[in-house]
């Protein structure tokens, strides 16, 4: 698919990787629909894609809630009067031990992550099927192909997403739609700072700040972390492709390569 003058909605667009996300398809010339909770955030974020030659409009929306995923299409749809790919990229985490692990994190996270995905998918799929063409990436993460301790809740969504893409490819793929997954490796990202850097640094026995390198260095074969432009390519390959679906891109530097 050619992707310039397409239109995109991407969730979770104002974190790191949806920020890495949105420029690399705006600069591939689509119209990025910059979807988040908070409606100023995701404004000012598609003020800086505009200012910088691409296209974009900002909308807060809820993922976890059928009202707002439907409006978040709604309003899409007014603005630019289609919707070629929806990229799933809104996700949270809670680092914690199974025993410590709370029951409304992990509810949460499971809300967020997974229904959120099967809303935003389930909200856009009429549309993609009139016209016979879309896309739909789920941004999973190395998590759900190689999951560290602390993260019983993201690892199961993250798994769960893998499961999402599987049937959707069977179900959407007679209507010219693709379904694939994205997964990251270890991105700096406000994720590792707040949650997983001060959560893993002691059974490491390494700094907070210089986690995310270390284990970098340590685990990857290919010696350091991935970008939010790195994800943001493997999205674009993806919305481009047009014969590929069902299958899981990890951009981790070979870390799960098994």
């Amino acid at each position: 698919m050619d992707l310039r003058g397409k239109v995109t909605i991407v969730t979770g667009a104002v974190g790191a990787i949806g920020r890495g996300i949105s420029h690399t398809l705006a600069g591939e010339g689509m119209h990025v629909v910059v979807a988040d909770l908070s409606q100023d955030s995701s404004n000012r974020f598609a003020e800086e894609i505009n200012a910088s030659g691409g296209s974009a409009v900002g909308v807060a929306v809820d993922v976890s809630s059928t009202e707002s995923t439907l409006k978040l299409v709604e309003q899409t749809l007014d603005k630019f009067g289609q919707v070629d790919a929806l990229i799933n990229n809104a996700g949270i985490i809670a680092a914690a031990s199974l025993v410590d692990h709370t029951e409304e994190d992990f509810d949460r996270i499971i809300s967020v992550n997974l229904k959120g995905a099967f809303l935003c998918a389930k909200a856009v799929a009429p549309h993609m099927i009139k016209r016979k063409i879309g896309r739909i990436v789920n941004v999973s993460s190395v998590a759900a192909k190689r999951p560290g301790p602390l993260q019983s809740a993201y690892a199961a969504s993250k798994h769960g997403m893998l499961g999402l893409m599987q049937v959707w490819c069977q179900e959407l793929g007679p209507y010219n739609i693709t379904v694939n997954t994205v997964g990251p490796g270890l991105v700096q990202s406000q994720m590792w700072t707040d949650h997983l850097n001060p959560a893993l640094a002691p059974q490491f026995g390494i700094d907070s700040k210089g986690l995310i390198n270390t284990l970098a260095q340590t685990i990857i074969p290919m010696g350091r972390t991935q970008t939010p432009s790195d994800i943001g390519e493997a999205v674009a390959y993806l919305c481009r492709a047009d014969n590929v679906s069902g299958q899981t891109l990890l951009v981790d530097g070979g870390l799960a390569m098994w």
